[in-house]
């Protein structure tokens, strides 16, 4: 799914990482752990081709960064859009159907059929059609997950989807993703301060540190790190 080789990230040709070597096979859901600063977002949005390559060669579903993201959904930790007051979640979801090509998506039934199955998938059926402004934290990160799942994508990236989250929608939307490791098949990389919340539905995890970046295929290995909350 992913391969790194001799991969530096950074911004304008200053590396925030060393070299490291990486390789994600296709449907592994992995959790990315280390402390602010170490490049775990900037990893991110160097597979999405956002921000260039320093060093080495990263390569993502066999193509390089940028050329293939109609087949990654990608949730960054803070998102504001503007939305005309009595548009819902479900049309949100809808209207995000295709949304790289010009014009609106064509509305008929097997579409509408898809977007419900998302909602009941990501347990958003009681408020999917009320006005998005009026949902609460977690209900609109659920309806962001639907909607970053309505073209079926092969990698799906978060950055601190649990952030600002109380407990209650923690639960929820950690119970939305174990719905879709069991019903779909596509890789995941999370971002997370609540690792130890997500930690037993994940396959491993990579640790970005002052000492590198290095897999780690148990959450064990990671415990010393602080940041983990272990």
């Amino acid at each position: 799914m992913i391969i790194c080789k001799n991969l530096e990230l950074g911004y304008s040709c200053k590396n925030v990482t060393p070299a490291f070597d990486l390789e994600i096979n296709d449907n592994q859901w992995i959790g990315i752990i280390g402390k602010n600063g170490t490049g775990k977002s900037t990893f991110l949005k160097t597979i999405l081709g956002v921000i260039p390559i320093v060093r080495g060669d990263l390569t993502i579903l066999g193509q390089r960064p940028g050329k293939c993201n109609n087949l990654i959904s990608y949730i960054a930790q803070e998102r504001e859009i503007n939305l005309a007051d009595r548009m819902s979640g479900t049309s949100l979801i809808t209207s995000s159907f295709y949304g790289w090509k010009y014009g609106l998506p064509w509305i008929g039934k097997k579409l509408k059929n898809k977007v419900e199955e998302l909602i009941e998938l990501v347990g958003a059926t009681n408020y999917a059609h009320q006005s998005f402004a009026t949902l609460s934290g977690g209900q609109k990160k659920r309806i962001y997950l639907a909607q970053a799942l309505v073209n079926q994508p092969q990698i799906l990236l978060l950055d601190e989807p649990l952030a600002d989250l109380d407990p209650h929608a923690k639960q929820h939307f950690i119970e939305a993703l174990q719905k879709i490791h069991q019903h779909q098949k596509l890789g995941l990389m999370i971002i997370s301060h609540d690792m130890h919340e997500i930690a037993s539905h994940l396959d491993a995890f990579i640790h970005f540190s002052g000492n590198g970046v290095h897999y780690c295929p148990t959450i064990e290995c990671v415990k010393e790190d602080t940041y983990v909350g272990l």
